[in-house]
């Protein structure tokens, strides 16, 4: 695609984000690009929770020996802005990225392709709505019940309430888009994705594509272990870190495995096409030179098209979205895990 194309296509993609929902808003009205727009957000939330601090006369920071100090409620604190801001960051990262790379491969193999705004529109109805309203309330539940706080009469509570609200309103929410990403994904596979046996490296895109989905997870994942940091490992961190690592690697198997179970398809239908006009060949090959010529050449095919690779990525996608789930979150897991194991047994033999 020329330049020319892709300024267009980015022109429509911001006009279409204005119109989407909240995350894709959020990023479509504001003036900068992705990674600034999420450090803004990061500050807005981590600045706010500082002047809650200030307010209510609590030290969130101090220097003891030349050491900075974090305060565990700060610590939690800055976690809970860095997981809104990185969830942000990445879901657009991710947009960005797809429409660019299916753009360039629908008009690679369509010459006379043109943009389709429905294409590139999810379709949310209720399943939004009632993440939403779901993320909501279990926030509330979570924050009355078994998240520590500070006093309830105070700013930094009003800032923690509010924060544990839009952050579990954007990760039931993250569940919800995800689906429904996935869906049109699949519906995208299935309409205009033609499946060529000799060109079936094209279908990296799709791999790329569900590995960038991947990586909204582990990277929400990594940044959950910050929590051990903190309030040390508990049940619910864990799974939480275990749901977001989960997810990811399903994401990207059930894409993986539609697009493998199109191939296979695809592949046993010509595999059976060329072994009939082997079958029928096969008794004229003593009579005619010309028919022992082409068996030669449906063979050769035959063993083109069983050697083609059934599953649409290649292994640097694979080590990608591997290094991603492990690199990321094992460290920062293991760490915590390790740590509270110590601990313990230092109780125990004192």
């Amino acid at each position: 695609m020329s330049d020319t194309v892709l300024h267009a296509a980015a022109d429509q993609q911001k006009r279409l984000d204005r119109a989407s929902y909240f995350e894709q808003r959020l990023f479509g009205y504001s003036p900068f690009g992705a990674p600034i727009t999420s450090i803004c957000i990061f500050a807005l939330f981590a600045g706010t929770f500082l002047l809650a601090s200030a307010l209510d006369g609590r030290h969130s920071f101090s220097f003891a020996r030349d050491e900075l100090t974090i305060a565990d409620e700060a610590r939690g604190a800055l976690t809970i802005s860095l997981l809104i801001a990185v969830s942000l960051g990445l879901q657009r990262y991710a947009r960005l990225k797809d429409r660019v790379d299916y753009a360039r491969h629908l008009a690679l193999i369509n010459p006379s392709y043109s943009e389709n705004e429905d294409r590139w529109v999810l379709p949310l109805g209720w399943e939004i709505t009632a993440a939403t309203i779901f993320g909501a309330a279990f926030g509330v539940l979570a924050m009355f019940t078994f998240i520590p706080h500070p006093p309830i009469r105070s700013f930094t509570f009003a800032w923690f309430l509010l924060g544990t609200i839009a952050l579990s309103m954007l990760f039931a929410r993250g569940v919800a888009l995800t689906r429904a990403g996935n869906r049109a994904t699949k519906r995208l596979i299935d309409s205009e994705l033609d499946i060529d046996l000799l060109r079936v490296d094209q279908l990296m895109v799709v791999g790329r594509s569900a590995a960038r989905t991947a990586l909204i997870w582990f990277g929400v994942s990594a940044v959950l272990c910050l929590f051990f940091t903190s309030q040390g490992i508990t049940l619910f961190t864990v799974a939480l870190v275990l749901g977001s690592v989960g997810m990811g690697v399903a994401i990207f198997v059930a894409t993986m495995s539609h697009v493998h179970r199109r191939i296979c398809d695809a592949k046993a239908r010509e595999l059976e096409r060329i072994r009939s006009q082997i079958e029928a060949l096969r008794h004229e090959v003593h009579a005619s030179a010309d028919a022992a010529q082409r068996l030669q050449g449906l063979i050769a095919y035959e063993t083109r098209i069983a050697s083609t690779s059934e599953w649409p990525f290649d292994q640097t996608t694979a080590m990608r979205v591997g290094a991603s789930a492990l690199i990321l979150t094992v460290p920062w897991f293991g760490q915590a895990v390790a740590g509270t194991l110590v601990e313990r047994l230092g109780h125990l033999l004192h």
